[in-house]
């Protein structure tokens, strides 16, 4: 055989390895428990912050209409569309603007209470782990994990 083809075999052989561990190991990131810690203590993560990202805080709009029963309305202006009835068709109405102020009402107290932003959470989950957003962009620069969608 020529020195030609002996190369080309040899450097298909080469792509191929490499793309087998590429393959083998991307994605496959793992983090021991003092690794997380040494994360969480990096980027400021609080317990709040993992409780949150486990669900284990109350949602931040309990409390508020919200978090009710109430089949609640919002237009534009606040008023209720031609032809609906109040307690046929929904019991509350209000308008975008009175939802958005208690949305972000709700939030600075949540934030003031707990620590944490609910619009903006430090953490991301990814294959089991809870990372700070920062490490996950790192990763994510570095190819070492893709998203799914």
């Amino acid at each position: 055989m020529s020195k030609i083809k002996t190369t080309i075999i040899i450097a298909i052989a080469c792509i191929a390895a490499i793309l087998g561990v590429y393959y083998e190991y991307h994605n496959q990131v793992s983090y021991t428990d003092e690794e997380l810690k040494v994360l969480y203590q990096k980027y400021n993560i609080t317990e709040n912050d993992l409780k949150f990202a486990r669900g284990e805080l109350p949602n931040y709009l309990e409390g508020t209409i919200f978090q009710n029963n109430s089949r609640l309305l919002v237009t534009e202006t606040g008023e209720p569309p031609e032809g609906l009835k109040e307690g046929v068709d929904y019991d509350m109405v209000m308008s975008e603007q009175e939802m958005s102020r208690i949305i972000k009402e709700a939030e600075t107290a949540y934030i003031e209470k707990y620590g944490v932003d609910p619009a903006n959470p430090k953490l991301d989950s990814y294959n089991g782990y809870l990372l700070p957003k920062e490490e996950v962009d790192r990763l994510m620069f570095l190819n070492l994990i893709t998203l799914k969608e």
